[in-house]
């Protein structure tokens, strides 16, 4: 059996052709993919007709929205781990898989790496954003990005899948199941995935719907005084970010260091 199902999810996404290049130019090659499409339209499908020789599984019709894509591709998935790369998003690079895979076995139920947000219109506010350790606190004011996580697919056996009645978030409240039901968790310090941030979760049209969901999975899954402060907590380090960050530019030429809202750009010695 392959050790990975790269499920991808697509309707009438734009920068198709750039997540299709990334699977297919991975170094590891020891995965099944899985494209699950909404029906797109013909110049969407003349692209996976490209990619058709390394697709594994594919299907094209109408669905109920993302998470019910999403529940199709976990069905049809035969392997130990479930990665989601959706249309829009990319791997970080050609040996992103091989950093997680190559040599290596897990035990953890769930291992999740670094990613890249990527804004499309303004690439000078493009991060990478640092996974923190598993803590009740982080689950509550933050979420694991599911495009850098590998779920067992018997997580998805034991505890269902995902909440099509959650348009947004339904990933979020899954990893929040899994964390309370004493998931194991494994980070890796690689950037696995760049994600696109102008995605529905990200699109400031939904913003309220986004906040509203989040809020019911909180209620249902935490308690009052266990969400205040990880809130008090949350805050107190934004504040800090805000007054000292150091992050890598695009390409990681740089480092860009942050103080007091004023940022500087230090070229990085990549010999050293």
């Amino acid at each position: 059996m392959k050790k990975l199902s790269v499920i991808t999810i697509c309707y009438n996404e734009p920068n198709l052709e750039e997540t299709c290049k990334s699977i297919i130019n991975q170094t590891w090659q020891d995965f099944e993919w899985i494209v699950v499409d909404g029906a797109s339209n013909k110049e969407t499908l003349d692209i996976f007709e490209k990619y058709k020789y390394r697709i594994d599984k594919f299907i094209s019709e109408p669905d109920n929205g993302i998470y019910s894509a999403c529940n199709k591709g976990i069905k049809l998935a035969e392997c130990e781990y479930i990665q989601f790369l959706n249309a829009g998003d990319s791997y970080y690079s050609s040996n992103s898989l091989e950093n997680v895979f190559k040599n290596t076995t897990y035990d953890e139920d769930i291992i999740y790496g670094e990613i890249e947000e990527i804004h499309k219109n303004n690439p000078k506010k493009n991060t990478i954003s640092k996974q923190s350790e598993i803590t009740k606190e982080f689950m509550i004011s933050s979420c694991i990005q599911t495009p850098a996580a590998f779920i067992k697919k018997e997580m998805f056996e034991k505890y269902g899948l995902y909440d099509e009645n959650y348009k947004i978030v339904s990933d979020y409240e899954k990893f929040v199941v899994f964390f309370i039901n004493n998931a194991t968790f494994k980070h890796l310090n690689t950037v696995v995935s760049r994600f696109d941030k102008s995605g529905i979760s990200s699109n400031k049209k939904y913003h309220n719907l986004h906040l509203k969901e989040r809020q019911e999975v909180l209620k249902n899954y935490f308690t009052k005084a266990e969400i205040e402060k990880a809130s008090a907590k949350s805050k107190k380090f934004s504040l800090l970010e805000k007054i000292f960050s150091i992050t890598n530019s695009k390409g990681k030429s740089h480092k860009i260091i942050t103080i007091l809202g004023i940022s500087f750009r230090i070229r990085r010695n990549i010999n050293a």
